[in-house]
């Protein structure tokens, strides 16, 4: 979450009291009124209108009514979320000591440019109270605790996955790249499902006209994993992406935001910050196993051996001893070979035959071979290592985790709005 700008919400606050003040007119037996409750808590009106005008004062959005509507909704069903988040929270036994909360506060004010007492002043000059933001902090880190301690430790990425994500990636290395942010307006019953979503969309754009970060609204309005970074995607290549996605982005000016972009289940707007043409060069360590055959009998016997060794070699380190049992086989040590190096044919088998895997027979003059993929090796701009996308799968799979307990906690809930 960031802080955009303080200008003309002094103003905000005027239309917001008003806009939400009714609610608690017929409410007069509480404080502030009632604007939800989730099970046994109570979210006041006086709530509701601070987390609106901390989103306002966050996101730099230029006030109006429909925009006000659209900012309670959102700031509601945060509110919403945070309550079961901290419901669940308590059913463990679960709690963050006002200490750890403050040091988060202090690392937000910080990524700001200000001090806890400068941004407490000026979340006062718009009248907000620093226990807004101090809830919605307790909440996160609340949440983050227990997924991870739910699902932390039950994710396995395999290494056919990064694999697969490596050759993905290599498939497009030489291909543009972007380096884009989003904001996923989710279809939901209580935005008036795709209509609904698609004018959150639009709305979002005309903020963005208007001056608004592009960063702080993805924060307080996206409903994608990305939010947190403010929309920010890093570098994709093209043919990445969703397709309605990747054909909105080929055909922007670098510094532009889209039209709104529908898929199923939402809309998306995305703004394209900078573009990039990379070259790379894929480099295999490669292994050679090859089997002497002159009858055609011979290589179907030697296809059929190699096509066994398939399903029993797991590293290189086993090749030498899986060819004494192989007549007429010899292996080779074939170092480092660029993909530029060999034929296309080739290089469709290898890119296609996991790491420490035998890749398929090919039939050679007097024989059958077939490549142990000893190591592969992407060299290039932007290429992640193993690790890094080891670490963007396991936090692409928390977040799917992440995003279905709560909806499920969600519809066990019970939710009344006034």
């Amino acid at each position: 979450m960031g802080i955009a700008n303080f200008k003309s919400f002094k103003a905000a606050l005027m239309v917001c009291a008003a806009f939400i003040a009714p609610a608690g007119i017929a409410n007069a037996q509480t404080p502030h009124g009632i604007a939800a409750t989730v099970n046994e808590d109570i979210i006041t009106t006086y709530d509701l209108r601070q987390r609106v005008l901390f989103n306002l004062m966050a996101s730099g959005v230029t006030p109006d009514e429909s925009t006000l509507q659209r900012m309670q909704i959102q700031a509601l069903r945060s509110l919403v979320d945070e309550q079961i988040q901290m419901q669940e929270a308590k059913k463990f036994d679960l709690t963050v000591g006002d200490a750890e909360v403050e040091r988060s506060v202090t690392r937000l004010a910080q990524g700001n440019n200000v001090s806890v007492a400068e941004l407490t002043q000026q979340m006062a000059s718009v009248g907000v109270n620093l226990n807004t933001l101090r809830d919605q902090v307790r909440a996160e880190v609340a949440w983050q605790r227990i997924i991870n301690g739910r699902y932390g430790s039950r994710i396995r990425i395999s290494d056919t996955q990064i694999d697969e994500t490596i050759n993905r990636l290599s498939a497009n290395v030489n291909k543009p790249s972007y380096l884009v942010s989003e904001i996923f307006i989710e279809a939901t019953p209580d935005i008036g499902g795709m209509e609904g979503a698609t004018e959150g969309a639009r709305a979002m754009i005309d903020q963005v006209e208007k001056g608004a970060p592009f960063t702080a609204l993805a924060r307080q309005f996206s409903s994608s994993a990305t939010a947190a970074q403010g929309g920010d995607m890093g570098w994709v290549r093209d043919g990445e992406l969703r397709a309605e996605v990747n054909a909105a982005i080929g055909s922007m000016e670098k510094g532009t935001v889209s039209e709104p972009i529908m898929v199923p289940g939402g809309v998306y707007v995305v703004a394209l910050r900078d573009t990039r043409q990379s070259s790379s060069e894929t480099v295999y360590k490669l292994e050679q196993i090859r089997i002497t055959a002159e009858t055609p009998d011979d290589v179907n016997a030697a296809k059929a051996s190699l096509e066994a060794l398939k399903l029993s070699l797991t590293s290189c380190g086993d090749v030498e001893d899986a060819m004494e049992d192989i007549a007429n086989a010899d292996s080779a040590d074939m170092g480092e070979v660029k993909a530029s190096e060999v034929g296309e044919d080739i290089l469709t088998i290898l890119s296609n035959t996991d790491v420490n895997a035998l890749s398929d027979p090919m039939e050679l003059d007097g024989g059958v071979m077939a490549l142990m993929v000893c190591g592969r090796n992407v060299q290039g701009a932007g290429i992640p290592t193993r690790q890094e996308v080891e670490d963007r799968l396991i936090d692409q799979q928390l977040a799917q985790s992440s995003k279905r307990y709560l909806r499920d906690l969600r519809r066990a809930a019970t939710i009344e709005t006034r």
